[in-house]
């Protein structure tokens, strides 16, 4: 007979109700070692990312369709030196303004440099990237970007024009725009005559991501003022309206007079604006099929200048130069007179009738004028 136990058991059928009951115990312990290391990794995940925010801010936090949030990069303009100078200012700087952490995730002054295991976090600058080594078996790492020149490499460009859509012309050097850091240093540059301006890491230095001043000013005064937010990998476009007119500062005078022969007409303009245009050059934006400049005359009280041109002569969209610059005096202190004369071909083969017909000349200021001689 098979010995028995007080309650009724075998001692063969207890050894295997022990063995369950451990088997059971094992299984359970590892599940829940799992949802506990489970719990912690999750845990460990939000931390890092809470770290991440803290360093170049929270991309889903907008205001009116803009991101508002950069964290310590968007104040200081770097990644910080270790983790702690996410709480305390340790460089002492005046453009710090932490802490970048959520009063909620921020327990106390060493927790947060910790993960849900207690191993501190691992923090590459260089590399921009943080890690912890976690449970021991699954080491987790997260790159704050995807590289760091990617914090600096970006661009800003647009157009300055006028109200009518003018650019600058030669108006383009007296048109500064300054893009200004958080900081207070910032970079200077010019629209071209087109009206284009570029900042960028190659002619000027790092744009750093953040949301940063742009100004644009005029002689006189004149200036607007933008914010311009610069996101990783980005080239964001900001362009510059002024109501006050870069074209139009020379204006017709008067009614243009047709010549005797058909071939060529005189006008008189002024110089409207508040300085010295000088005038360099003049293009024919619309002109007749069949007219071609073959000579023409500048003409003020004071002085003249004589236009004498060579085949191939310029017609239509082509630009006539004029050397040295004639100089126009500002608030119609003068008039001046512009004779021109034109031929049938390019190669000069005979006169143009040139009666009724429409120019439009557009200076190297950007003035434009039109001319229908009758």
């Amino acid at each position: 007979m098979n010995p028995k136990s007080n309650s009724g058991f075998t001692l063969m059928e207890l050894l295997v109700v022990l063995l369950i009951i451990g088997l059971l115990s094992t299984v359970a312990i590892r599940t829940i070692d799992a949802t506990r290391d489970r719990g912690l990794f999750d845990q460990t995940t939000k931390e890092m990312k809470e770290i991440i925010y803290a360093m170049v801010g929270n991309p889903n936090l907008t205001a009116n369709g803009r991101r508002v949030d950069f964290g310590f990069y968007g104040d200081m303009m770097r990644l910080p030196l270790s983790l702690r100078e996410l709480v305390e200012n340790t460089t002492s700087s005046p453009n710090w303004h932490g802490p970048y952490f959520r009063v909620d995730f921020l327990q106390d002054t060493v927790g947060y440099r910790l993960d849900a295991w207690g191993n501190p976090y691992t923090y590459d600058p260089e590399q921009a990237t943080i890690a912890t080594l976690g449970n021991g078996k699954y080491p987790m790492t997260m790159r704050i970007v995807d590289s760091v020149t990617h914090l600096t490499n970006n661009y800003i460009v647009g157009n300055v024009t006028d109200g009518e859509n003018n650019p600058p012309g030669d108006k383009a050097t007296t048109v500064g725009i300054k893009l200004i850091f958080p900081d207070g240093t910032y970079y200077f540059t010019t629209p071209d005559p087109g009206g284009f301006y570029e900042f960028s890491p190659s002619t000027h230095g790092p744009i750093h991501i953040g949301t940063h001043k742009i100004v644009a000013s005029r002689p006189g005064g004149d200036s607007i003022v933008r914010l311009v937010t610069v996101l990783p990998r980005s080239k964001v476009t900001v362009d510059f309206r002024f109501a006050r007119p870069f074209k139009n500062y020379l204006q017709m005078v008067g009614k243009p007079t047709l010549s005797n022969d058909s071939a060529g007409f005189i006008f008189k303009v002024v110089n409207a604006g508040g300085e010295e245009v000088l005038v360099s050059s003049f293009a024919f934006m619309e002109a007749p099929d069949d007219a071609f400049m073959g000579d023409g005359l500048i003409k003020s009280e004071e002085e003249e200048h004589q236009i004498n041109l060579t085949p191939p002569l310029p017609g239509k969209g082509d630009s006539v130069s004029v050397s040295p610059a004639f100089g126009i005096q500002p608030d119609r202190g003068e008039e001046v007179w512009f004779s021109l004369n034109f031929q049938n071909s390019p190669s000069g083969g005979g006169k143009a009738n040139i009666y009724s017909k429409r120019f439009r000349l557009r200076f190297n200021d950007g003035s434009e004028i039109v001319v229908i001689p009758r």
